[in-house]
């Protein structure tokens, strides 16, 4: 449906082309894309490290990768009825190695309340 909307809008310049893609397994060369802008993605799949090692594999050096989500952790932990938890790959202990460990240098973290975001560069 956001594919449809999109192309219904109309797009030009190089934001262009839409795409339906495993996120763990795309389609794409190797640095090919400039950035990567994932909105309340990571924490849902089963194996955040595999998609964050695709990311970096298609990203160009020195290009950027965000982490976004319209509300920060405790916030979305809170509205599900649940403590937040240690072994969330969003929290700064685990998100820094994981990055790291995939080919990002995380530059930016953020989890206030209304919004959670982290911006990592490939080196």
């Amino acid at each position: 449906a956001m594919l449809t909307a999109a192309a219904r809008e109309g797009r030009t310049g190089p934001g262009r082309l839409l795409l339906v893609a495993d996120c763990a397994r795309l389609p794409l060369a190797a640095g090919t894309v400039h950035g990567i802008f994932a909105a309340g993605l990571l924490d849902h799949l089963p194996k955040p490290r595999t998609a964050l090692a695709e990311w970096a594999r298609v990203c160009a050096p020195g290009g950027e990768l965000l982490l976004f989500h319209p509300s920060g952790r405790a916030e979305r932990a809170a509205r599900h009825g649940r403590p937040l938890s240690p072994d969330d790959p969003l929290a700064g202990p685990n998100l820094r190695p994981a990055l790291e460990a995939t080919g990002w240098r995380l530059a930016e973290y953020e989890d206030a309340p209304d919004h959670f975001l982290a911006r990592a560069r490939r080196p």
